[in-house]
């Protein structure tokens, strides 16, 4: 085995232990199968672009599935395509039926690892993000200017066209809206009021997704786990939301077109950098470079970065908190809020939160 399949094979492991279990069973039974397959994984590591990792290739398989590719094998335990699917664990148990589909459809597998990067817009994160900007502008008190780094299709940046539900009857946002976003809070109550005032809102990606895209938002639906169907049901929502009144979106990597948008962004508002499990897809000369561009920024006008990252990279970005002593069972998440006002830096750790926004736990004390 090479060193690019050995890579592959304990990325697999990981992301099957750490980020699946209890979440997908079925991509959990299909990557136990991979982490022992030294073929798959050497044509992994042969195949797969730069910023390819083990979710791109399950959106790979699911959106080869949802397009049509024959699968009379493996479609049957995809609950995203056949009512009542099998389990995984069979009988018969999936995973020789994915290798089947892999067999037949490795090229066009290979093509879309060499090319595409995974695009999660989970607008579930919005439940931890509307806190953080009601934070943010009370201590500003001023609107915001937002910018979605990795921003996808830009459903992020729609948050005050959903209702975000944080349990007895605490609602924040539109209240009528299709998108009706819930979370459990464990513990003391965020801050979700008074109303941020958002008064420019712009995203970036690498490849921006248009939502007048059918292939385009396919491929966001493929992004989400199979078993997932009040995701898949939130993210039709949202899209139909943007298809109406879309965001604005810059191609482009982040570190290099941020410092321009940036200037644009409305004088009189507290500019507002917001990155969520994105970090991962930068180069550690990435993230060295963008907290260098934050700190440049933050230089010259009021800024507030705030931040859903895995910690190591989020001090590898420039994060000056600490995480000591902070309880994250895996995968949870720390939200972070780093603010530049008038010259002076504060950094903290705001809440833990889980995956996509399901659950959250703010650290600070009431009134702090």
């Amino acid at each position: 085995m090479n060193d690019a399949a050995e890579t592959w094979r304990e990325w697999m492991r990981r992301y099957t232990t750490l980020e699946l279990h209890g979440l997908s069973d079925l991509y959990e039974a299909i990557g136990q199968g991979i982490t022992s397959d030294d073929e798959l994984l050497r044509w992994l590591g042969d195949v797969a672009g730069p910023r390819s990792n083990p979710n791109l290739l399950f959106a790979a398989v699911h959106f080869r599935l949802l397009t049509g590719a024959f699968a009379p094998d493996l479609a049957p335990y995809f609950a995203s395509i056949t009512p009542g699917a099998l389990p995984p664990a069979g009988p018969p148990p999936v995973y020789p039926a994915f290798r089947a589909f892999w067999e037949r459809e490795r090229d066009a597998l290979a093509a879309i690892l060499a090319t595409r990067t995974t695009q999660t817009n989970e607008v579930g994160r919005c439940m931890y993000l509307l806190p953080a900007f009601v934070r943010v502008a009370a201590r500003m008190g001023r609107p915001l200017a937002v910018v979605d780094a990795g921003t996808a299709a830009g459903l992020t940046l729609l948050i005050d066209r959903f209702a975000c539900d944080y349990g007895e009857g605490r609602i924040a946002g539109d209240p009528g809206s299709p998108v009706h976003l819930r979370t459990e809070v464990r513990g003391v109550m965020p801050p979700i009021a008074p109303a941020p005032t958002i008064v420019s809102r712009t995203g970036i990606d690498l490849a921006p997704i248009d939502v007048q895209d059918d292939d385009a938002t396919t491929w966001l639906r493929a992004c989400v786990w199979p078993e997932h169907a009040a995701r898949r049901e939130t993210l039709e929502a949202a899209i139909a939301i943007a298809r109406r009144d879309p965001p604005r979106l810059v191609a482009g990597n982040v570190v290099d077109v941020l410092p321009a948008i940036a200037a644009q962004a409305p004088p009189e508002a507290t500019l507002v950098v917001v990155n969520t499990n994105v970090l991962p897809y930068f180069s550690a000369a990435e993230r060295a470079r963008y907290a260098a561009v934050l700190e440049a920024i933050g230089a010259t006008r009021d800024l507030a970065w705030v931040a859903v990252e895995w910690p190591a990279y989020a001090l590898e970005a420039g994060f000056r908190g600490s995480f000591e002593g902070i309880e994250m069972p895996s995968p949870a998440l720390p939200l972070t809020l780093t603010t530049f006002e008038r010259g002076t830096r504060r950094d903290e750790v705001l809440a833990v939160t889980g995956p996509h926004g399901r659950w959250l736990r703010w650290l600070l004390p009431p009134g702090a």
